[in-house]
């Protein structure tokens, strides 16, 4: 069965593991993935708890495409974020999310504190916790190595690096050496449970019911990939770095802190330099069953690299540490990146934050205390010191390891008018001013700054109303909802044709049996979008969401000076935000405050 029928739920503080069964209902209306962790995220958790609570919730779940269905090779986090404090889901490739579902499965409920650091070792089925004070303190690589020692060279492991042991407001989970729950501070609060990693080895293959049309699904994507590859679509060859080159033609492409949506270096850092300076030394390593196979390593012989393969960087990196940093040399992007990933740091967060700081001190807005740590963009060499610092809250990075809220709270000076963010998340490599709509999709992400959360379908800028976008942004908004809880990874959207949500239809009735068609997953997109918004609503109080639903002084009203959208904010006028909240708020069901209507919020809860 597509779903293993069981869930583990486990309390650190008491050291107590039950087995519940999967509800059957809530797959049946949540998909799963996302939208079971929003589910057991609001039976489990109180919303106004701190997420440092050692009774709050970190959930690992999985969804009924994963195991079975190519380019599925995935897994979501879900939790109250320790870093924006609301509602997050963040997800992650590679093969944990298989391997889970392989040792028998949904999810994980994980509650409490354990009283020393400890390691949760899953053997098909059995689980049990393990003294982990030997692996505190090291880094990701070396945590990685002793833990398959310890319990099977072919276990796939989550854990945290130092910085989510130091509680970096940002700190990601890792998993597979460099595939990261990045967004959000999820090992902020692994860290906080003294929970070090997980360690998952399952030998069980799942069966399926509809074995002829899943093989014809399965025949069908992969034919679509094949089609992408041979029409030379650049993400197989290059992954995402190929983006660096569309970005920055968009005026799009974060520069400078954001400063500029163009770059005269960006040819530098995109995907095909990558190709051409390293050559043969880059590999491919696709996710668990992927036929698009986006994903690489580079075989390096650096020193800093101690003898280990290093993540071929993604586009959100190459953007976030390179252009915003001013930083252009490719091995010294490779060590950056490669710091964040052994460390456990959101390259996102990580690089947003410095560009911050390296802003602050253009502006002479850097306190009298932290002069002397003053870093100025371009200057890779202080970049390298300034992330282990981060990672281990020293100096100024203890200022940095709060991201750029609470840095600019803590730094005045009106640094908070350079702080680019949605909610207190840190925004990805995709400046809104250069993209019609992006500016809606930004702030109405139910985690906070996401590109991952809705993309209108236009290439105008903004320049007009964005209300005509509206239904395109919704209808992508739904189909993200619908991969992150089938567990499917968003670069079907790169397959030929694209995924769409007829597809996520056809995909979940042959894999449950229960009839679908695109309405019906639509529906359980709006129930899924509804309840996690409602999660936040409970937290805002009494605050409404219109009030949080806004964007960064930067992107509203510093017009990009430069590029194909030079003098362009993120919305039209202050008249055109305020009508397609009034649209966007209406066709979600929810009242012109951004909040759930009662019908509404009742249909989302009867199942």
């Amino acid at each position: 069965m597509v779903w293993t029928g069981k869930i583990a739920r486990i309390n650190l503080t008491r050291g107590k593991i039950d087995i519940i069964e999967t509800p059957k209902n809530v797959m049946k209306h949540l998909v799963g993935g996302k939208g079971l962790g929003v589910y057991y995220l609001k039976q489990e958790m109180d919303p106004l708890l701190n997420p440092l609570d050692p009774e709050s919730v970190f959930i690992v779940a999985t969804g009924p495409a994963q195991g079975i269905i190519p380019i599925a090779g995935r897994y979501c986090v879900v939790a109250k974020s320790p870093h924006t404090g609301i509602f997050m889901d963040s997800h992650v490739g590679g093969y944990l999310g298989p391997e889970l579902k392989f040792a028998g499965y949904d999810a994980l409920i994980i509650k409490g504190k354990a009283e020393q650091p400890v390691l949760l070792k899953i053997s098909d089925h059995e689980i049990e916790t393990v003294a982990a004070a030997n692996l505190w303190g090291k880094t990701i690589l070396h945590a990685e190595d002793q833990i398959k020692e310890l319990h099977d060279k072919k276990a796939r492991i989550l854990s945290i690096g130092p910085a989510g042991e130091n509680l970096v407001n940002y700190a990601c989970t890792v998993s597979d050496s460099y595939r990261n729950a990045a967004r959000g501070g999820m090992g902020m609060l692994m860290g906080s449970k003294n929970l070090k990693a997980i360690s998952i080895r399952g030998t069980n293959r799942l069966s399926v019911e509809n074995e002829d049309q899943i093989k014809e699904i399965v025949s069908e994507i992969n034919q679509r990939a094949k089609t992408s590859r041979s029409n030379d679509h650049p993400i197989s060859k290059y992954g995402t770095s190929w983006l660096v080159s569309l970005a920055d033609k968009n005026d799009q492409l974060p520069t400078l802190n954001y400063q500029y949506g163009e770059w005269e270096l960006s040819d530098k850092i995109q995907g095909k330099a990558i190709e051409e300076h390293f050559k043969d030394k880059v590999k491919r390593k696709p996710c668990y069953k992927c036929s698009l196979s986006c994903s690489f390593v580079i075989e390096t012989e650096f020193p800093w690299a101690e003898g280990k393969v290093v993540q071929h960087p993604e586009y959100e990196s190459l953007a976030l540490l390179g252009s915003n940093l001013g930083i252009s040399d490719l091995e010294i992007l490779l060590q950056l990146n490669h710091l964040c990933n052994i460390y456990g740091l959101d390259t996102i967060s990580t690089g947003s934050t410095i560009s911050w700081f390296m802003e602050s001190a253009q502006r002479n807005a850097v306190p009298a205390k932290y002069q002397s740590e003053i870093i100025n963009f371009g200057d890779s060499a202080a970049v390298l010191d300034i992330i282990p610092k981060i990672a281990f809250k020293e100096g100024v990075g203890k200022i940095l390891a709060e991201g750029v809220v609470k840095a600019a709270k803590i730094f005045g000076n009106a640094s908070d008018s350079w702080a680019v963010h949605v909610r207190g998340l840190e925004l990805p490599a995709w400046d809104p001013r250069g993209k019609l709509g992006l500016g809606l999709s930004y702030i109405t992400s139910n985690v906070g700054g996401s590109h991952l959360r809705g993309w209108p379908m236009t290439t105008d800028i903004p320049n007009k109303s964005m209300i005509p976008v509206i239904d395109s942004l919704i209808e992508s908004q739904d189909l993200k909802i619908l991969k992150d809880s089938l567990i499917m990874c968003h670069f079907t959207h790169s397959i030929t044709p694209a995924l769409n949500i007829a597809d996520t239809a056809k995909i979940f009735e042959s894999l449950t049996g229960i009839k679908s068609t695109e309405k019906t997953m639509r529906e359980k997109a709006q129930r899924i979008w509804i309840l996690s918004r409602q999660f936040n609503v409970e937290i805002w109080k009494p605050t409404t969401p219109r009030q949080t639903d806004k964007l960064p002084h930067r992107l509203m009203r510093d017009p990009l000076p430069s590029g194909a959208a030079k003098g362009m904010t993120s919305f039209h006028s202050d008249e055109d935000l305020n009508q397609a909240l009034d649209t966007f708020y209406t066709k979600r069901k929810c009242d012109l405050n951004g909040i759930p209507t009662e019908d509404e919020l009742e249909e989302s809860i009867r199942f």
